[in-house]
């Protein structure tokens, strides 16, 4: 909804109550946000063109205009797969979402699952996933961290391969077939670093550095009794299959109508 700031007031007062009434989350509240627009080209004390965005209790996705099209016309990216994931969550338990670009798992999965932790290095691409995650009121349910995940040898700053307009497709690896568009220094860190427990499933999606994500991962898993993974990748890594079952005993099962998705669960 688009108002202009003469009501300003009254409509805040107005939709906080009504917020505040009907719409509340198990666990803390988050603090609703609405959008003030103002002219660039105007003084900041002049509020004549301001606007306010009043967007309602609902998941509010921040993404790259670059894909609008797609968006209009199809929705979410893989959100046949987004919804075929939520049978493994648990209201109880944490999902972890490496890897989370803007946010469209973090945000469409945590209504299902007791808390998410999300992933995401590229600083553009952090910020709108911090955007969404306030606009969606999720603040209290969906933490974000702007650093991305590895192995031991990977700890400390790294660069980051950008290679897509949109943010996907980011890498600390150059062996993909797109080129670099430009370079970002980014902190990586182990996930056993965090200290995490009571995961209950996983999604990671990092551009090739899954083996070295999991390797740095192995006491989170071991804590958490060995959580379901949805994990990407785009070529041959018998490395990386190689590890996910001969070291971690998992058995790996492709997706069906999604080549490049698989989905890993501990055999018991």
């Amino acid at each position: 909804m688009l108002y202009r700031f003469h009501s300003l007031v009254k409509l805040v007062k107005n939709r906080h109550k009504h917020l505040s009434s009907n719409y509340t989350y198990s666990g803390n509240m988050s603090t609703p946000y609405f959008i003030l627009t103002k002219s660039c080209n105007r003084s900041t004390s002049d509020t004549a063109a301001d606007q306010i965005i009043y967007l309602g209790p609902r998941l509010h996705y921040i993404l790259p205009q670059v894909n609008i099209d797609y968006y209009a016309k199809r929705g979410l990216f893989e959100s046949g797969l987004i919804d075929w994931c939520k049978q493994f969550l648990k209201p109880e338990k944490t999902f972890l979402d490496i890897g989370a670009h803007t946010g469209t798992y973090a945000l469409s999965l945590a209504p299902w699952c007791a808390k998410v932790e999300a992933f995401e290095p590229q600083r553009a691409t952090y910020y709108s996933l911090c955007g969404s995650i306030a606009l969606s009121n999720l603040t209290h349910k969906v933490q974000a961290h702007n650093f991305g995940l590895g192995s031991e040898d990977q700890v400390g700053v790294q660069k980051l391969h950008i290679v897509s307009a949109d943010g996907g497709g980011s890498s600390l690896w150059t062996n993909g077939p797109n080129p670099t568009l430009r370079t970002e220094v980014i902190e990586v860190k182990t996930l056993d670093s965090m200290c995490l427990s009571n995961i209950g499933f996983v999604k990671m999606d990092v551009e090739d550095n899954e083996l070295s994500v999991l390797k740095g991962a192995q006491e989170t898993f071991r804590r958490s009794g060995w959580p379901t993974v949805l994990f990407e990748s785009n070529r041959e890594n018998g490395d990386l299959f190689d590890y996910v079952r001969d070291e971690m005993g998992y058995t790996i099962i492709s997706i069906s109508g999604v080549s490049n998705m698989f989905l890993a669960t501990y055999k018991n």
